[in-house]
């Protein structure tokens, strides 16, 4: 798909991995909702992209209300008249599962699996509904392919991303709608830098290097390009680049 002229929406889009994305695809006239919680950080993302003479619109959305997530879609509607591309990336970090003090680890699943199941669903009726097919890229993480002794609900919730995916493979035949996954390993983004700059730069010693947003926003660029990818899984890292898990053919 040419990403030029397309209706994109990007949830998460105030920061990180969801800003770099809407840059890159601003910047190559797609015209994007900007969906995100945090207004102060959607608003800075459509002025970034405005300033390179990219088209965006924030939508203010939480994305565990199914309401909300259905009105970032209807906004594509509204202003660009058609909808071709949803970038599933919200999300949240892990856990500490077994401390005096978990934390919510029920919205991690919320906001990391159920809340994109929930965005698929809303998109695929409405790339059905207006039948020119589109594209869907949810972010999951290497953590979905690999385990994560530190984060079990977090790599629990994105290899159910990777699983549900790759189960959706059939509507590209069926809808012309391509459903693939991309698992980025660890990215410098101001979430993962909320646990300390001493942490970052452990973890990246541990995984061999510190990828930046921009890395993952050109894998999403490829996806949406790449009109042979459908039900895949996409891994970013340092050491390998951008290449794909093994293929996983449905029963």
């Amino acid at each position: 798909m040419e990403i030029e002229g397309r209706a994109i929406v990007v949830s998460g889009g105030g920061s990180g991995i969801g800003r770099a994305a809407v840059l890159a695809l601003a910047g190559r006239g797609a015209k994007v909702i900007v969906a995100d919680l945090d207004e102060t950080g959607g608003r800075q993302t459509v002025d970034l992209a405005g300033a390179k003479g990219g088209v965006a619109v924030f939508r203010h959305c939480d994305v565990t209300r199914t309401e909300d997530l259905a009105g970032a879609f209807a906004c594509a509607f509204e202003h660009f008249g058609r909808l071709d591309v949803a970038f599933n990336n919200a999300g949240i970090g892990g856990e500490d599962l077994f401390a005096d003090d978990p934390g919510d680890w029920a919205k991690v699943i919320d906001i990391d699996l159920t809340a994109v199941i929930d965005a698929t669903r809303i998109a695929v009726r409405e790339m059905r509904r207006s039948g020119r097919g589109g594209v869907i890229i949810n972010t999951a993480s290497m953590g979905g392919l690999l385990p994560m002794a530190g984060s079990p609900v977090y790599a629990a919730a994105k290899a159910g991303v990777v699983n549900f995916t790759r189960s959706l493979a059939y509507l590209a035949e069926e809808a012309n709608i391509r459903v693939n996954a991309i698992c980025p390993s660890f990215t410098d983004t101001p979430l993962v830098r909320r646990s300390g700059d001493e942490h970052v730069e452990e973890m990246g010693r541990m995984v061999g290097g510190i990828l930046l947003p921009e890395d993952i926003a050109a894998g999403v660029v490829d996806l949406i390009e790449d009109d042979s990818r459908f039900g895949a899984v996409m891994r970013v890292t340092v050491r390998g680049g951008r290449d794909f898990a093994r293929e996983v053919r449905p029963y």
